[in-house]
This record gives structure tokens, C-alpha cells and sequence, in this order.
């Protein structure tokens, strides 16, 4: 299997480390905005690519992956949202 089969995937995955590295400088909200846009973007793709583009995007059917996608990037955005930053004390 060649890293060509794997290009939508490495896109998603350039992407969401540069979302950890700004989580890592302290930037906790815009990092986490930029992890849950990236699982946005992923859905997107796995939605609009055919299966043999798509490389490792394709874990299952297009709707469940897509379906289980689209629910993580909620469920991240909603966390960071929710999340609390002020310093305790």
C-alpha cells in the first residue's frame, strides 16, 4: 500500500497535530477549535471523496463514517466551549 492511498489522511493529520501543538504553547480554546474543525473537515472529506480516494478515512460506510465524524466535532466544539480557563484561586 503506497502513502498516496493515504493522502486525504495525512491532510487530517498534518492538521490535527498542528491543532495539538498550539494546545501545547497554551493556547487551549484555538487549539481545540482547530481540532474540532479538523474532524469537521475529515467528515467533509469522507463524505464527498469516493472510498478509493478517501485511503484512510474509510473505516466503515460512508454514512456511518461520516455520522460518527460529524458527532466528534460536535462533542469537541461543545467541550471547548464549555471549558472553564480562568485561573483557580
Amino acid at each position: 500500500m503506497t502513502s498516496a492511498r493515504f493522502g486525504a489522511l495525512w491532510l487530517v493529520a498534518a492538521a490535527l497535530i498542528s491543532g495539538l501543538v498550539v494546545i501545547a504553547v497554551g493556547q487551549v480554546r484555538v487549539g481545540g477549535f482547530i481540532l474540532a474543525g479538523t474532524v469537521f473537515g475529515a467528515a467533509l472529506i469522507r463524505l464527498v471523496l469516493p472510498a478509493e480516494r478517501a485511503g484512510g478515512l474509510v473505516v466503515r460506510s460512508r454514512a456511518a463514517d461520516v455520522l460518527f465524524l460529524l458527532g466528534m466535532a460536535v462533542a469537541l466544539f461543545v467541550i471547548v466551549i464549555a471549558l472553564d480557563l480562568r485561573p483557580m484561586g
